[in-house]
């Protein structure tokens, strides 16, 4: 059976191992091969990551499965970026910092459970809009997202040099 909670340090590890996941994932989708796990990135990403969300009104929530965590969502609210009040009026923006389903649990809609139950924590807040970033060459992910509503707003471009 599966339910979805919020984070309390009890599954502490286990959201450590899903970051690591995450990141691993990633580096095999690097084509320029910049993304790695350094030393201590468990640990330390872990509490980069842990101490963002706890400074701006954010959340983790995670699905288990048979008690076991096998998903997890994190937001948090978005500060507004540099020069916003000359070159904008968006108002309260919520941001999702990582989505991720254990790779052997995948395609049953437990990330798209996961989803709405972060973009309803943060329409609870009053944000009124949230973004997320997407690595360029993952592809699934992007999928995902578009066919959830969201669109593509900017693109991030990198050239080595």
């Amino acid at each position: 059976m599966l339910e979805i909670k919020e984070y309390n340090d009890k599954y502490k590890e286990d959201v450590k191992d899903l970051l690591v996941e995450l990141q691993d994932y990633h580096a095999t989708l690097d084509e320029q091969k910049i993304m790695t796990n350094v030393d201590n990135y468990k640990e330390e990403y872990f509490n980069l990551v842990y101490n963002e969300i706890i400074e701006n009104e954010g959340k983790i929530f995670l699905t288990l499965k048979d008690s076991k965590v096998i998903g997890l969502t994190a937001c948090l609210v978005d500060g507004l970026p540099f020069g916003h009040k000359y070159v904008s009026t968006c108002p309260k923006r919520g941001r999702i910092l990582k989505l991720i389903i254990k790779e052997n649990e995948r395609g049953q809609s437990i990330g798209s459970a996961l989803l709405e139950k972060v973009e309803d924590y943060l329409k609870s807040i009053d944000c009124k809009y949230i973004d997320i970033d997407v690595f360029g060459t993952n592809k699934a992910g992007l999928e995902f997202y578009l066919k959830k509503g969201y669109i593509i707003r900017t693109y991030k471009i990198i050239k080595e040099i």
